[in-house]
């Protein structure tokens, strides 16, 4: 469909040859006249565009004349068509204005603009709304012919029978409908994943633990439509959508055509997922539902909906509009800006294969999309009702601006900047400008939409931008994951108001979050707030995976789910003149611990209401903390990495700092101003005026966000898990193989875990960790067991024989994170076992030792636990009364398994078993 807009004539009644001929007389005329206007002069050029157009006329009148034979074009096609021309002809080398009546423009394809629909400096070509005017950019197609079948409505689409056009989005008088889904609130929960490997004897469950898993009876049954359907599971900071290949109805599992990036409940048992498009669902207003073998779709109109005069959209367009450069060439879309235009209705579908993305969906395009575009904007635009991200600019982009833009009913996030995986070095993309946009309802299909996400982008400036409600983080900064060379540096993230994003529904998530290397990046003047996970990771500020060299001040930071300020690990980064409030678990984390300094934290104000503000691995990690103010406005005692305040002190940190009330006006309010004689102002704290964060122009624009309003985020309770023993000897596993009923974890083919005959502690087999560096992280090859027990004492048992240089930790969590963890020991190269930075006893190498823990669970849990390790000699060693990591430990979902060996060290395992005590 190239343009739905359909040209008329004042004079219909002219046969058709003579519109024939004058047609082509005016073809004939265009250039000529656009040639005639411009010789001898650099004056601008304005074209018009109006519903009530055609594309053979001039387009140099803003409507139709008298004799119905001349007036604006239908189509921005048109009016692109004819600009080519002009130029062509060397009559354009001013300014173009293409004026843009009020109206709907439909399209079936993406606009697209290449090299030679550029404009130049001083002289750029701008499409524009006119003066009043609002028109629409709309990929989609209204709907009519409704019947009325009582409550659901239908109507047949012959195209969708066809399959010539699919939708997975409906718009009901301007807003988003919900597909048909069951449950219609919450979340079904997968019963456990499905074994990895084949097993003789036993019903045949799929090789790949990503491709299925058991359900509950009767959440997944055999719908009418089965092939329709489509169902969506919930990962910790992603989600994928699966097509559902096979059904076991007795063994209650299924199988999808696809997998996903990660095998069901590595996260955790009881992963979450819905099904959507299903006709059984369709039980309640609001809701719709495509069958896509008859081509009927059905709807259950809201109350007070009449479908005989509502306006129904659905998606036909991907994209809509698309500047196309050739970066590599060197042939760029230049100098071509889009002001004041509304773009809505794109489709995105989800294939028979299904869709799963590692993060940020960042394969999603964006409704408009650049690829080689310089000096081009995007201004007073809005992008709405979409089913992709708002905005990509991508490889070759530099010099662009995006501002002043509304971006809101988003199928995945707002705007894109930069490469992925995959971008061309030689093609850079590079300063760009993201500012004074309000971003917002993101993540309507793939709810790991970024508000804005910059990948392999350097010296881009984002700033007083509104973020929020979003399901993930709020902006994404950076693409690689350690310390390998990023293509992300220089990127300057302020005067940002981001809030209200993850709304309890996905996990590991930042108010702003990091990637990579990223010298001369800086986070300053940014308001973060309600940062709200499923499970954990519900951070302000969230340097991840080698995060390093940044630069985070003058930030404010509070209400988050798990801390103000979270570094997994990076290198150097400076965080001062910051203030971190109210986190409802620790206030500051530093997980990774490594041999450099991890960063300076100084000048800051923190102030909790718990008692936490240090957690993970502050005590031992390298950092540079004083000059700090902390206070605690519950009266708890302050927690620093588990020790009081002297101790802290004692050790080496934070000499200057203090444990003071810092006088804000109002922070029960959250008015973070500081009064005059606030001792933090002693300390040199800088105060932070937030009145300059975010939106910014008149009154309307800054003011349009207290159009939303927010409910507190309610997080279903999921069903207890069904608890698992452990009893494996490995004696059934064959040589060679993974051990079954595990998760692992960086295996590589110099690091691995496999079942060996090598040696034993029983029998003929034990399980091998082979650990040679390089690795992704220090911990791995890791294994899990997932158990699942809450209540009674666990008991935790196994053999072990280490080697030289060899190192084990073992733990007792309640999630696959470190945020939660109950026993944890650590078997050194040395043969040490230190347990809480503690140092128990050596035990040798080259021979087997057996290590046996208890720790009480749901009621009997202490915060403590029991230790016996028996040594080759036959003496046991028992350590009662040892703390636990977290002392709230009282679940024990998983048991970890963890290699931080070097040089091609190795050790075994054997005769493993976990369970309650009678």
């Amino acid at each position: 469909m190239r343009n739905a807009v359909t040209p008329r004539t004042s004079r219909p009644w002219l046969p058709l040859v003579v519109l024939a001929t004058i047609a082509s007389a005016r073809c004939a005329t265009i250039i000529e006249e656009e040639t005639g206007a411009m010789q001898g002069d650099h004056a601008s050029r304005t074209f018009y565009v109006a519903a009530g157009g055609h594309d053979t006329w001039s387009g140099t009148l803003a409507a139709p004349n008298r004799a119905g034979d001349d007036g604006p074009f239908a189509s921005l096609e048109g009016a692109r068509d004819a600009i080519r021309r002009a130029k062509s002809a060397g009559a354009l080398d001013g300014p173009v204005d293409v004026l843009v009546r009020g109206g709907t423009y439909r399209l079936g394809v993406p606009l697209v603009f290449e090299p030679e629909d550029s404009g130049a400096a001083g002289a750029p070509v701008t499409y524009r709304a006119y003066a009043g005017e609002a028109p629409i950019i709309s990929g989609g197609r209204p709907i009519t012919g409704w019947k009325n079948n009582g409550d659901r409505w239908s109507v047949h689409l012959p195209e969708v029978e066809s399959g010539t056009w699919q939708f997975s989005a409906l718009w009901v008088n301007g807003e988003r409908r919900t597909v048909a889904r069951m449950p219609d609130e919450g979340y079904f929960y997968t019963r456990n994943p499905l074994p990895p490997a084949l097993n003789p004897g036993r019903v045949k469950y799929p090789v790949q633990t990503s491709k299925g898993f058991y359900f509950a009876p009767g959440d997944i049954q055999r719908w009418e439509n089965l092939e329709g359907a489509l169902v969506v599971v919930y990962h910790s900071w992603e989600t994928s959508a699966h097509r559902i290949a096979a059904i076991d109805d007795e063994a209650h599992y299924v199988t999808f055509t696809g997998g996903a990036c990660w095998n069901f409940e590595e996260g955790g048992a009881c992963q979450r997922y819905h099904v959507e498009n299903v006709f059984e669902a369709l039980d309640r207003p609001g809701e719709w539902y495509l069958d896509r073998k008859t081509g009927v779709l059905y709807y259950w109109p809201l109350d007070g909906e009449d479908l005989t005069r509502a306006e129904v959209i659905a998606p036909v367009a991907k994209q809509l509009v698309l500047l196309e450069g050739r970066p590599a060439e060197g042939a760029f879309v230049e100098h071509l800006r889009l002001e004041g235009l509304r773009f809505y209705h794109t489709e995105y579908g989800i294939g028979p294969e299904g869709k799963s993305d590692g993060q940020a969906a960042h394969s999603v395009p964006g409704a408009i999309h650049a690829e080689g575009a310089r000096f081009c904007a995007v201004e007073q635009c809005e992008v709405a009702h979409v089913g992709t991200y708002g905005i990509h600019f991508e490889t070759g982009c530099q010099d662009n601006r995006i501002v002043h833009c509304e971006l809101r009913d988003l199928g995945a996030g707002g705007v894109r900047i930069g490469d992925g995986w995959g971008g061309d070095p030689a093609a850079p993309t590079v300063r760009n400008l993201i500012d004074n946009n309000f971003i917002h309802d993101g993540g309507r299909i793939f709810r790991s939409g970024v508000g804005i996400w910059i990948g392999h982008a350097s010296y881009n400036t984002v700033s007083h931008n509104e973020i929020c409600d979003l399901f993930y983080s709020g902006m994404s900064v950076g693409w690689v994951w350690g310390y390998g060379v990023s293509a992300a540096h220089h990127n300057i993230i302020e005067y940002n108001h981001i809030h209200h994003i993850g709304k309890g529904v996905l996990s590991d998530m930042g108010g702003i979050y990091t990637l990579g290397v990223s010298p001369g990046t800086i986070e300053r003047y940014n308001l973060i707030h309600d940062v709200h996970c499923y499970s954990y990771g519900g951070w302000g500020l969230y340097p991840d995976e080698g995060s390093s060299d940044i630069l985070f001040e003058n930030n404010v930071v509070y209400n988050t789910s798990t801390g103000g300020y979270h570094q997994h690990y990076g290198k150097n980064n400076r965080v001062r003149n910051n203030i971190f409030a109210f986190s409802l678990n620790d206030q500051l984390v530093l997980s990774r611990v490594e041999d450099h300094l991890s960063m300076v934290f100084e000048r800051n104000v923190v102030l909790t209401d718990n008692g936490r503000v240090l957690g993970g691995g502050w005590a031992t990690a390298q950092h540079w903390t004083d000059v700090n103010c902390y206070w605690d406005t519950s009266g708890e005692p302050m927690r620093f990495a588990g020790r009081p305040f002297a101790q802290w002190q004692a050790e080496g940190h934070d000499r200057q700092s203090i444990i003071a009330d810092p006088l804000f006006e109002d922070a029960a309010h959250f008015d973070f101003r500081l009064k005059p004689d606030s001792p933090a102002l002693a300390l040199g704290f800088e105060p932070i005026d937030t009145s300059r964060i975010g939106l910014y122009g008149e009154k309307d624009w800054v003011n349009a966000p207290k159009r939303l309003s927010w409910e507190p985020v309610a997080i279903p309770t999921p069903p207890d898990p069904d608890p698992m023993s452990v009893s494996d000897d490995f004696e059934a596993t064959d040589v060679g193989e993974p051990p079954e009923k595990v998760q692992i974890w960086g295996q590589s083919a110099e690091s691995h875990i496999r079942v060996t005959d090598e040696k034993a502690a029983s029998g003929k087999h034990s399980v091998k960790f082979t650990d040679a560096r390089p690795a992704r992280s220090p911990h791995e090859p890791e294994m899990a067991y997932r158990v699942s027990l809450g209540t009674g004492t666990a008991v935790c048992s196994y053999d072990v024989l280490l080697q030289p240089g060899s190192s084990l930790r073992n733990d007792l969590r309640a999630r696959k994170n470190t945020d939660s963890i109950g026993s944890s020991l650590v078997f050194n190269g040395a043969g040490e076992l230190i347990v809480a930075e503690k140092t128990l006893l050596t035990v040798p190498h080259g021979a087997w030792i057996h290590v046996a823990i208890q720790i009480g669970l749901g009621g009997n849990a202490t915060g403590t636990y029991a230790l016996a390790v028996t040594l080759p000699d036959g003496e046991t060693r028992r350590f009662d009364d040892l703390p636990c990591v977290h002392k709230d430990f009282d679940f024990l979902l998983r048991v970890f398994f963890l290699s931080y060996s070097k040089g091609g060290a190795s050790f075994h395992l054997d005769n493993i078993a976990i369970d309650t005590a009678e």
